[in-house]
């Protein structure tokens, strides 16, 4: 449980990490589906076309507290995703959990469970209770088998219609993937006050929070959230994050789109891989170890892939981004069995079930120990199937570790790929390309012991093994010449500016919240000074990730007054007063 801790801190901390949902003024963009999932508490096809939004805040509020001993957040973890089409919107979240306790006698939210937040009205007004079209969800576990018969049980505040909703829970086990559970959720937009035929661009308040319990004696001792590290979100709409209903449309095909500009094969993140549509992991725990007899010597091992393709007239362009907490180099081994990216391709797209691969079906393996040698290994990086390499480039970069607040442990936090590969070698007409339909494939191969080879795989598409030799189990891409201009950033908490917001509440007794935001991760200082200048907090000081922050300031000891607040983040100072009343 501890590599795969490390592993959902790494993707939480690190800003160059797996989103690439966010459009401008920090909205988290949801795409218009064009296949609806069955609600089945499964990860369909339908839902490997969206990358995961992971949740960024541990430790939230109510308890415990940073310093907690009893449980800091140890053995919670989680992602989710969302879609929308004209009828409804439907929400998957992946809970990992490494206990899971079910007290039905409890109120759902004080245990395992999952809060979902909406608003349609995405008025964000502070308030002290929910109303109007802000709706709080909670999905308890222990409903799990029993979905039909307890929607109204699932502790909906606010009066909510729930006609034509459902939700299903599934258990995931630890030999198929992290140990926890799914919740699939549909929801009618109608219920929600959206008007399904004229929702695309519609904003709407949104907000995903976990709560879990390992005693059942305790009831809720931990919780994770999306955007606010406040645990008032069940009364306060005003500290919930925003969502668009984007027109982007997904389906079981990624769409690769056209690059402006050609990036440099540098092994660092261009500007326009964040308009591209990623392929990130969503198989966990692949074929060849480990399975089920493995889960204890091996718990999966700290790995997650998201890949960002691109294409032009002359080359495809991926850019992969590794998280990974130990980084094992085996140069003696095959490429595949250690720290390693697999890409497939197939310009034929033909999916023939085979025991070998042929024609244009191509198999890439970029092994890790190659860093610095990468001009001298292109012969040796593992091409499955009689491949011209002419013209071909990649680069890697390690990431350096980057932890937020003493979350990340481990040393070194992963690495980035980034690949050029001639059109004319894969087989595609670049004149002609939009519209290519394509096999493919991403999978990670990871090792954490250099005498053990490859320990464990993750995928983006098939959860076997055999991709070396099947293409007829990989995915389905196609090239296109769209382009997402709105999409930017790389972290669910993207921010256009350097923000410091008002207090709320305000007038104050005796503690208040204090955000703030930042366009890029800085060292920032947040004190507070009275009437006379002294300086009477120092709430913040070092360096923060980008995003959107908060810390609460306690006034139980200083007098009524006005107060003012300076937030300080290299050359520029923003400040803003509150009252406290006692």
């Amino acid at each position: 449980m501890k590599n795969i801790l490390i592993l959902l801190l790494c993707l939480i901390v690190i800003g160059t990490t797996v989103e690439a949902k966010i459009v401008k003024d920090s909205l988290y963009q949801i795409p218009k589906t064009k296949v609806a999932p069955v609600i089945d508490g499964i990860q369909d096809n339908i839902w490997k076309a969206i990358d995961w939004n992971m949740q960024r805040w541990y430790n939230v509020g109510d308890p415990p507290s940073a310093t907690s001993a009893a449980d800091s957040g140890v053995g919670l973890a989680g992602m989710s995703k969302a879609m929308w089409d004209a009828n409804n919107i439907y929400v998957l979240v992946y809970t990992v959990d490494d206990i899971i306790t079910d007290i039905p006698a409890n109120a759902n939210w004080n245990q395992d469970a999952v809060e979902l937040y909406f608003d349609g009205a995405n008025d964000h007004a502070a308030e002290t209770s929910l109303s109007g079209t802000q709706y709080q969800m909670t999905f308890s576990h222990w409903t799990m088998g029993k979905e039909v018969g307890h929607l109204y049980n699932m502790g909906v505040r606010a009066p909510f219609d729930t006609t034509g909703m459902e939700y299903k829970i599934t258990d995931v086990a630890d030999d198929a993937g992290f140990p926890g559970w799914m919740l699939e959720v549909k929801i009618p937009l109608a219920n929600l006050g959206i008007d399904g035929a004229s929702a695309a661009a519609q904003k709407i308040g949104w907000e995903v929070q976990q709560d879990e319990s390992d005693d059942a004696t305790v009831g809720r001792a931990s919780m994770s959230k999306w955007w606010s590290n406040s645990n008032n979100s069940w009364a306060n709409a005003g500290i919930w994050g925003t969502a668009i209903l984007s027109a982007r449309e997904v389906d079981t095909v990624l769409q690769i789109v056209k690059a402006a500009k050609a990036p440099t094969i540098d092994g660092t993140m261009d500007a326009e891989y964040k308009n591209a549509n990623p392929a990130t992991t969503n198989l966990f725990r692949v074929g060849d170890p480990p399975g089920a007899d493995a889960a204890d010597t091996d718990p999966i091992f700290g790995g997650f892939v998201t890949a960002y393709p691109m294409w032009d007239a002359n080359n495809m362009y991926i850019f992969c981004d590794v998280v990974d907490g130990i980084i094992t180099d085996i140069p003696a081994n095959a490429n595949w069995n250690q720290d390693a990216v697999e890409l497939y391709f197939d310009a034929a797209n033909d999916h023939a079930t085979g025991t070998s691969l042929s024609g244009t079906q191509y198999q890439f393996t970029f092994s890790h120990w190659t860093m610095g040698k990468e001009v001298g290994h292109l012969y040796n990086m593992g091409v499955r199937a009689p491949f011209d390499t002419t013209g071909m480039e990649y680069k890697i970069v390690d990431h350096d570790a980057r932890g937020n607040e003493g979350m990340l442990t481990e040393e070194g936090s992963g690495w980035n790929l980034e690949i050029k590969i001639p059109l004319a070698n894969l087989g595609i007409d670049g004149a002609s390309g939009a519209g290519t339909k394509l096999g493919f494939e991403v999978q990670l191969d990871n090792s954490n012991d250099a005498t053990a080879g490859r320990q464990g795989m993750q995928k983006w598409w098939s959860a076997s093994n055999n991709s070396w030799a099947n293409a007829g189990i990989w995915g389905y891409a196609q090239l296109t010449d769209a382009r997402i201009d709105t999409r930017v950033g790389s972290s669910p908490n993207v921010v256009s500016g350097f923000e410091l917001n008002q207090n709320y509440p305000n007038p104050f007794n005796p503690s208040t919240e204090i955000s703030f935001s930042l366009a890029k991760s800085e060292k920032v200082k947040l004190t507070v000074y009275n009437l006379l200048g002294k300086q009477v907090a120092v709430l913040v000081d070092g360096t923060r990730n980008a995003g959107h922050q908060s810390v609460t300031f306690d006034a139980a000891n200083l007098s009524s007054g006005v107060y003012f607040y300076k937030l300080e983040a290299g050359s520029t100072v923003l400040a803003k007063k509150m009252m406290l009343l006692k």
